[in-house]
């Protein structure tokens, strides 16, 4: 009789620790930073369940303030409309590029968990690796102090982010003598962009 009270006690003690109220399942840092920015994007619903590069997360249903920050973050207001974006490589720390993202690529980006980015020269939105295959899987999303800055944690896939078959767009360095390229190419521009005649 004793020994079955002792299992309930400890099975009542587990069923409380479960359900205490603000308890998040544990998962990696990166999985809950771009969890936090869906969720203040409105991509979590009602429930607080979104679906991340086809991954369930739950999130709570308001997010822990952490600092006084204006509620639009990322600001799009400024740079009418656009604010720079980095990707970053997840694992090295590596600069890859800087681009631009509106509030429609920066929605698209946290939904799909690639990188989708707003194009200056063609006037809209670009999903990174639509032409080449070499898309960037988001890992985290972060914001600067300033709202107007947006870092993007990837995992590059087809190893090169430049259009031009370099790792990084930052393959040039300025020297005394002019520019210098310090990198090798991943790949061969015209085989992967191959234009139709």
């Amino acid at each position: 009789m004793r020994r079955r009270a002792k299992v309930a006690a400890i099975t009542r003690n587990r069923r409380r620790r479960r359900a205490a109220p603000g308890r998040i399942a544990r998962r990696p840092d990166a999985e809950l930073a771009t969890a936090g920015a869906l969720e203040y994007a409105g991509l979590a619903d009602q429930s607080g369940s979104i679906a991340l590069a086809s991954q369930q997360t739950l999130l709570p249903r308001k997010p822990a303030q952490v600092s006084k920050q204006p509620a639009n973050v990322p600001d799009f207001s400024k740079g009418d409309g656009l604010i720079p974006a980095i990707a970053q490589d997840a694992e090295t720390g590596e600069v890859l590029m800087l681009g631009f993202m509106n509030a429609e690529s920066y929605a698209e980006t946290l939904a799909r968990g690639q990188a989708v980015y707003f194009s200056r020269s063609r006037n809209r939105l670009w999903h990174k690796g639509e032409e080449s295959g070499h898309v960037q899987d988001v890992e985290a999303v972060l914001v600067d102090c300033d709202g107007d800055t947006i870092l993007l944690k990837v995992r590059q896939r087809g190893g090169a982010a430049c259009h031009q078959g370099y790792r990084s767009c930052f393959f040039r360095q300025v020297t005394p003598e002019g520019l210098k390229t310090i990198a090798q190419p991943v790949f061969d521009p015209d085989q992967v962009y191959k234009t139709t005649p």
